[in-house]
């Protein structure tokens, strides 16, 4: 490896001076191909010391020069000095703003087009206001006169400026658009009833023949997520999957009939057969049931000796089978079984068209790229989200880069590009953005599949540095070797937990287990752990302890500390001659330290424990679920990580380290696409995972105190905000009911999403008699700004406790399901009371807009709702959030098209309003039933105005292309 100093040498000077100059005055393939040709001249030093000069020479120039530029120079490198080029260029950020934009010498004045063909005259349907200063322009522009057209905007009439700019950047936006020129074209096509990923697909297929390859399936499992939202609105811009679940470890045989029948056909799967993850889940469900039962089963490897096998047998006994091997985690990979799909198929040809690395080279250097950067260098919603796309896709000129004549990846990487648009476009839309982030990830997920560079060895690499990182207490004696850490991959967080207690059990022969953090326990455990002894004081016999890190349901703080020291108790009580002591940790949520250069709470429990496990008297087994935050809020892989740490060459630990390999073996994940995935979100991207949490954290920290306070004593209640964490629990009456009327916020069967969701059904409190009477909704808070946590939930956590705004919680209780417009016209009011100065007056506008959508969504009549809605788009809401916005002025519009509602004066001006924010393929879908309406109004010039976007959205048409 070569050692490359910033100013070995410079373009401007040098053997490279002449063939630079012709380049830099004349960027084409040809003064390209002579760079390239004097680095190739050069030693290996003097040509990596050269591109870093070159790098950062580019880097001076405005985006779009340095994008062209680099694309062509990197077309022409090749080997380590490309590799060098790219990995250069990532380190080094444009030096001046993306947002400016250079000046260029103007063209010849154009001549105007006539009135007929230009369309901004059929749009400009009211004389623009008088223009002012312009806003900041993108690194493309904006044209503010043709803005003001578009927003058919007087004084404050419609929507605003920002508003619009918000508008044409519609969720279901699946087009990049650079200026306003497209935008034209596109304002009418940003709806549609199919989804990204399905487009996504589609075009793959009407571009790429890869029919019979072994990567058709790679274009298949665009979308798959390991629990996918349970909204019904799945179109647009959104991830969707055949063989997606809700939760793919409970329920992922309801996607697979098809492959099923397939293998049946082939005679490799008999009625009553099951598919698991691994030949050795015999030796798992020893815990579960009896040893005649498991004589009685056999199981058998789909294709080798490894990998998703057949369980036979099952059908000879009345056991819930489907639970038992949920609960020991023995779900089959998702993606090995996509990768059945195209076993024993050739691999596509070389396509010597397209060049990946010199795409590569341009998407890192363009404008929208730049101006993620200084996105994820601010303080919005979004920077950290940012920061770790950021960091994901520099990553990518890591090891090989992408595979660099490969139609595939360079599809993947045109369509990364495109959404790279719309996030840096949606920085005020944050829950847009973060739909296009999503997405991103299936096509990063894509690139480093087809290019396969990681390997085993980079898996436990990698892992081993994140854990040193996160805790360095330990990191001496592992360095030193007095300390052996050895990480393997499972196809999910229960099948690491499921294998540790296996191996740490069957190594001493006994099934108790001590669980002194059962409070806070993952609650899906309940099955396994239940049938072994639990909740006892640590004894001598009793040498297995399962812990968690911190809670899913979190009704308890957790105590590192308290933790470390209920081992160390346990540990003076072992004798000479007794096995190791066994801690299972499940650390699948991990949190950011307290303060900056504080410790993890990984670091106070290896760090506590670290000479235990250096004298041999302890093992520890680290158990973690890559599918909640670790994959970054995408729920993009189902993957989890068994590490165990134990005396280096004590013979006492050999038997478990051997099972945890060949457990590893077994399952034979190292090179699936998943790996490849998994491997390269950690190296790149692993302290991104800490920040995500810390931020989401925030917002359940704001709903815990301003949106929704409860009483903290009262666990009926709920749950108060847990240091660090981003989960909350409610038990409103009837609560999933209720929340399943909040469209606004996503439905999941899991956590750790970027965007905020709920999940039901959840039970407890621990401690109870019958904690399945009571049920809780856990909700997870994203990374949407506080007015969208105010406009979610505020409304929600004030009615059901008859908390009026600005004041205390009331210990009242409300019966949501009989909630009539007086009782919020009595928040409302007192919410007009709120002096300025108060949190509660900063938020106004948003927890008005709260209570329109309560409101709207459980107010029986709906139409009853109809004069609050009316009220709220009377007047701009800025401060409100677009989505909030929208969904409002499509509830007033369906509401204001129902038999008997009469369009009058005071109710025009905001259906104008309404319309004017609703994206036009929703607005178009209810035109025709407004225009019916329309024909009994007056004339007045809200009547006129509103005709007008009826007529327009009733004659232009709706499309979604890519």
């Amino acid at each position: 490896m070569f050692t490359l100093t910033k100013h070995d040498v410079s373009v401007t000077s040098g053997p490279l001076q002449k063939d630079w100059q012709a380049f830099a005055a004349k960027p084409d393939d040809a003064t390209a191909k002579a760079v390239a040709k004097a680095l190739e001249k050069m030693s290996p030093r003097l040509a990596l010391a050269s591109v870093q000069s070159i790098a950062e020479t580019l880097a001076d120039r405005p985006a779009l020069e340095r994008s062209a530029m680099s694309r062509l120079i990197a077309s022409r490198l090749g080997g380590e000095v490309l590799r060098g080029f790219l990995k250069a260029t990532a380190a080094v950020r444009l030096t001046r703003s993306a947002m400016e934009t250079p000046k260029t010498p103007q063209p010849p004045e154009e001549q105007p087009a006539p009135q007929h063909e230009n369309l901004l005259h059929g749009l400009d349907l009211l004389p623009p206001k008088t223009l002012g200063e312009p806003p900041v322009k993108t690194s493309h522009g904006r044209d503010r006169q043709q803005i003001e057209a578009l927003d058919l905007a007087s004084d404050k009439i419609t929507a605003d400026l920002a508003g619009f700019e918000q508008r044409i950047d519609e969720v279901r936006d699946i087009s990049a658009m650079g200026n306003l020129t497209e935008a034209l074209k596109l304002v009418n096509s940003l709806g549609g009833t199919t989804g990204y990923s399905d487009k996504r697909r589609t075009e793959i297929k009407q571009k790429l023949d890869l029919t019979d390859t072994t990567q058709a399936h790679l274009v298949e499992q665009i979308g798959f997520r390991a629990a996918k939202t349970q909204r019904t609105d799945k179109s647009g811009l959104s991830p969707q999957n055949q063989l997606a679940a809700s939760y793919w470890r409970t329920n992922f045989r309801d996607n697979l009939q098809g492959l099923l029948k397939d293998l049946q056909e082939k005679g490799k799967l008999r009625p009553g057969d099951l598919l698991v993850n691994s030949p050795r889940v015999l030796r798992k469900l020893e815990m579960m049931v009896g040893p005649d039962v498991v004589a009685g089963l056999k199981i058998e490897p789909l294709a080798g000796t490894s990998g998703i096998s057949v369980l036979s047998g099952t059908g000879k006994y009345t056991i819930d089978w489907n639970s038992i091997l949920q609960e020991l985690g023995a779900t089959p990979s998702a993606y090995q079984l996509y990768e059945l799909m195209d076993a024993g198929k050739e691999s596509p040809p070389t396509d010597f068209k397209v060049d990946t690395r010199a795409d590569l080279a341009e998407l890192i250097t363009s404008g929208p790229f730049s101006r993620l950067q200084e996105i994820a260098r601010g303080k919005s919603e979004l920077a950290p989200v940012c920061a770790m796309i950021e960091h994901l896709v520099l990553g990518l000129t890591d090891e090989l880069g992408p595979s660099r004549y490969d139609g595939l990846t360079a599809n993947a990487l045109n369509s990364l590009s495109r959404l790279l648009g719309i996030v840096v476009q949606n920085e005020r839309n944050p829950s847009v953005a973060m739909r296009a982030v999503d997405l991103m990830m299936d096509e990063i997920g894509i690139v480093v599949a087809v290019a396969k560079n990681y390997t085993r060895v980079d898996y436990q690499d990698t892992m081993r540095q994140v854990l040193l990182e996160r805790a360095p207490g330990i990191a001496p004696l592992v360095d030193r070797q007095e300390v052996q850490l050895n990480s393997h991959l499972m196809t999910s967080g229960m099948d690491a937990l499921g294998t540790a207690l296996s191996i740490a059990l069957s190594s001493r022969d006994h099934d108790q287990v001590t669980r002194p953090t059962e409070g806070i326990d993952y609650f899906e455990t309940g099955l396994l752990l239940n049938k072994l002894k639990k909740g006892e004081a640590v004894r001598p016999r009793n040498d297995v302890l399962v812990a968690a890190l911190n809670p899913s349901t979190p009704f308890d703080a957790p105590s590192a500390d308290k933790l470390v020291a209920d081992v160390r108790d346990a540990l003076k009580a072992r004798k000479k001659g007794d096995p190791p002591f066994a801690l299972i940790l499940d650390s699948t949520i991990e949190v950011a330290p307290k303060s900056p250069g504080g410790k993890t709470q990984l670091d106070v429990v290896l760090g506590g424990l670290k000479d235990a496990i250096a004298d041999g008297s302890l093992e520890v087994f680290l158990c973690k679920s890559f599918q909640k935050y670790a994959s970054f809020g995408t729920g993009k892989v189902a993957a989890g990580d068994l590490t165990m740490l134990s005396k280096k060459g004590n013979l006492n630990s050999a038997s478990a380290r051997a099972e945890t390999l060949l457990q590893d073996r077994a399952l034979d994940l190292a090179r699936s696409d998943e790996t490849q995935l998994v491997v390269h979100m950690f190296k790149h991207g692993h302290r991104d995972e800490l920040e995500l949490i810390r931020t989401a954290a925030d917002n359940a920290k704001f709903v815990d105190e301003f949106c929704w306070p409860i009483n903290g004593q009262d666990r009926a209640q709920g749950s108060t905000y847990v240091d660090g964490i981003p989960l909350l629990l409610r038990a409103p009456a009837k609560a999933d009911d209720l929340f399943k009327k909040l469209v606004t916020i996503d439905q999941r069967d899991s956590f750790s999403f970027l965007r905020t969701s709920y999940v039901g059904g959840i039970p407890g409190p621990y401690g109870a008699d019958k904690p399945e009477e009571k049920w809780y909704v856990r909700i997870n808070t994203g990374h949407e700004s506080k007015q969208a946590m105010v406009e979610n939930f505020y409304a929600f956590g004030h009615l059901e406790s008859d908390t009026l705004p600005g004041e205390k919680r009331s210990d009242g209780k409300v019966d949501l399901d009989r909630l009539n417009i007086a009782m919020v016209r009595k928040h409302l009011e007192a919410l007009a009371l709120a002096p300025d100065g108060t949190d509660t007056a900063q938020y106004r506008n948003s927890i008005r807009a709260s209570y329109c959508a309560f409101a709207a969504q459980n107010l029986r009549p709906k139409t009853s709702a109809l004069p609050l809605l009316g009220d709220f788009f009377a007047s701009p809401a800025p401060d409100v959030t677009i989505e909030t916005q929208r969904y409002l002025a499509g509830e007033l519009l369906s509401m204001a098209v129902m038999p008997g509602t009469i369009l009058d004066a005071r109710l025009l001006p905001s259906l104008v309003r309404a319309a004017a924010v609703l994206p036009a393929w929703e607005f178009k879908a209810i035109a025709g039933k407004l225009k019916a309406k329309l024909a009994n109004a007056d004339k007045s010039p809200d009547a006129m105005k509103l005709r007008a976007i009826v007529d327009r959205a009733l004659h232009e048409p709706v499309s979604l292309a890519l």
